[in-house]
């Protein structure tokens, strides 16, 4: 997407960068959602919660990089288990791929889980 240079007050600037986060970030893209609220903070720090915001994009945009680095991390133990048995066809080590990714992401989740408990 092209940038678009924005017109109108900057009250109406903000209003439009933090409803443009507030759907990138219900879209699951996050880099989008950070890069609209670092113009609204930019500008205008206190703008409605768009620090608040930004914080929480950034944090699920690293919880999400975490995912995907551990699904890709699970296929990759799943190529190499796969390679040293002697997987027969590229159907059977295609499944491989898949489950290990899947797994990967499973325990991502998993240690996610234990790293955001709350003390009770």
């Amino acid at each position: 997407m092209p940038s678009q240079k924005l017109t109108g007050t900057l009250e109406e600037q903000c209003e439009f960068l933090y409803n443009l986060a507030l759907e990138k970030m219900s879209q699951g893209n996050y880099t989008g959602a950070i890069h609209a609220l670092k113009e609204i903070v930019k500008y205008k720090p206190d703008y409605r919660d768009a620090a608040q915001l930004l914080a929480e994009a950034k944090q699920r945009k690293s919880e999400q990089t975490f995912l995907l680095l551990m699904a890709v991390f699970g296929a990759t133990v799943a190529v190499a288990i796969g390679g040293a048995i002697g997987v027969p066809n590229d159907l059977i080590f295609l499944v491989f791929v898949i489950v290990g990714a899947l797994i990967g992401y499973a325990i991502g989740n998993l240690i996610r889980s234990f790293r955001y408990r709350r003390p009770s």
